[in-house]
């Protein structure tokens, strides 16, 4: 009952959350919902859209595939569930499974196709099934955590070393690895030329993604659910006999991630040295949700207090953090310019849309790590993709994300006539785009 009562709050807050907000935002998002059956694109890893591409078979409408995400949400929270049950025992897992699936990044963030909550949901599960010594369980887990994101690689090393040290087996420690091997060799490395993922040389500034993952993971924990953690963390620190191998596992798996954090060639604006995307704060958030399971189980009184008030936060937290991404101008003007075309463009009508390019700097700044990482192939590579992009600029996608008309009658350049002409205008001007309506002769 307690594992239903989990899956079921975590489908239907996120359920609720698409409903009263179904636009989809952020970039990769984007990219997901625009090339839904390329299942190998760039460095992305596979699994994430494999999904996609499956449930798009029933429906191209994007909110089938938010459902998706919030189905995965769900059965995360149960993993979650699952885990916190190896640390702190069946009865303080069900409030520690209430502050995960309430909590408001993790939340917000898996109501649209990010791949995060996915690979949070293969990482529990392995973990838990290793905890257990169900070690083909957990490695095919794990496996599905490491198609997802590379951030799951850094639990490979750990969960091979410490099976070995628990069952003297190098053949059983081994099978951890199976998924990033079997990557590394369909791939010929860890992405294909124009693309990276890691950089092996770091400049000093790269320890302030430190201090910003921290700021994101305290920014968006609620204060009681920090408290309980901060609880956590000085009963484990006070009785060191409860601080046993299981901690040591995720101690270990979050040190190896912080490490790889350095050398992410995927640093992003407003300084790529010194900034990653804030969804790496994916992995010690929840850390510090199990510290917190920890932390309720030494207040039974206090404990129920804190975690109804970081629930409530949670829950409302999550509803504004959307509704602040949703609301940016550029994302409002795409929707509404979907919308509008759905309403007015007749069946068989083209469209041309005629969207800004990709600002100049994003792609100097792709050509330059193209060349650092990957020399003149990979420089050559990552211009015939700019090329690409140029073709089908951000704005473009979105507004065919987010359009019921087929894709093939949204056209974004056209040597032939088209019904339909949606400009975007400068900056400042009283309108965002000018549409006009010549159709074209039969």
């Amino acid at each position: 009952m307690r594992l239903a009562a989990v899956f079921l709050l975590g489908l239907l807050l996120r359920v609720a959350i698409i409903v009263t907000n179904p636009i989809v935002w952020g970039g990769d998002t984007i990219i997901r919902l625009f090339d839904r059956h390329i299942l190998l694109k760039s460095y992305q890893l596979p699994l994430l859209q494999v999904l996609i591409s499956a449930v798009s078979t029933i429906s191209m409408n994007p909110i089938v595939v938010q459902f998706l995400i919030a189905v995965i949400g769900a059965v995360a929270g149960v993993g979650f569930y699952l885990l916190a049950a190896d640390f702190a025992g069946e009865k303080f897992a069900f409030p520690a499974a209430l502050l995960f699936v309430t909590h408001p990044y993790i939340l917000a963030v898996s109501t649209v196709p990010f791949q995060e909550i996915l690979m949070l949901a293969a990482l529990f599960f392995a973990f838990h099934f290793f905890y257990n010594e169900h070690w083909i369980a957990a490695a095919l887990c794990l496996g599905a955590a490491c198609l997802t994101r590379y951030e799951a690689w850094a639990a490979c090393p750990v969960l091979a070393v410490v099976c070995w040290l628990r069952t003297r087996n190098i053949v059983r420690a081994a099978i951890f690895g199976w998924a990033s091997v079997a990557w590394i060799l369909f791939r010929h490395g860890l992405s294909t030329p124009g693309h990276f993922v890691l950089e092996r040389s770091i400049s000093l500034w790269r320890f302030q993604r430190y201090i910003y993952i921290g700021w994101i993971t305290l920014k968006f924990t609620p204060i009681p659910t920090l408290l309980l953690a901060a609880t956590g963390v000085w009963l484990l620190w006070r009785s060191r006999a409860k601080l046993d191998w299981r901690w040591s596992v995720q101690f270990a798996f979050l040190a190896v991630f912080l490490v790889s954090l350095l050398f992410s060639a995927h640093g992003v604006a407003p300084d790529p040295e010194r900034y990653v995307t804030s969804r790496e704060a994916h992995i010690p958030m929840y850390v510090i949700l199990l510290l917190a399971a920890a932390g309720y189980s030494f207040w039974p009184r206090i404990g129920p207090i804190a975690a109804a008030l970081s629930v409530a936060l949670g829950i409302f937290g999550a509803f504004r953090y959307v509704q602040f991404e949703t609301s940016k101008p550029d994302i409002q003007t795409d929707y509404r310019v979907a919308r509008y075309l759905d309403e007015h463009v007749s069946e068989h009508e083209r469209v041309l849309i005629e969207a800004p390019p990709l600002p100049p700097g994003q792609a100097r700044l792709y050509l330059e790590k193209a060349r650092a990482t990957g020399g003149a192939e990979g420089y050559r590579a990552a211009e015939k993709e700019l090329a690409e992009i140029a073709i089908t600029p951000p704005d473009y996608q979105r507004v065919v994300a987010y359009s019921r008309i087929p894709r093939e009658r949204l056209l974004p350049r056209s040597d032939d006539c088209a019904d339909w002409t949606v400009k975007w205008n400068a900056p400042g001007s009283p309108e965002p785009v000018t549409f006009s309506h010549q159709p074209c002769p039969k």
